[in-house]
């Protein structure tokens, strides 16, 4: 039996990723809240985490500009 409990983990993972349970977002969400509750009664840092959507921007942004050590 406790040979079978992380085979049926690893499988409800592979479940839950295939079906769009699991993604990027949620993940990213999950370690802001984290962050939230671990910085509760804090004051707001300004390295706090911001919205998925900003995140997501800033991510396009950083591709599209070219890297510095490519220029001549």
């Amino acid at each position: 039996m406790p040979k079978l409990l992380p085979i049926t983990i690893a499988l409800l993972a592979l479940l839950l990723g295939g079906c769009g349970l699991i993604s990027t977002q949620s993940i990213y969400e999950g370690f802001r809240t984290q962050q939230r509750i671990k910085d509760a009664g804090s004051p707001q840092s300004p390295g706090s985490l911001g919205s998925y959507d900003a995140y997501e921007k800033e991510r396009e942004k950083a591709k599209s500009t070219p890297e510095s050590s490519e220029m001549p």
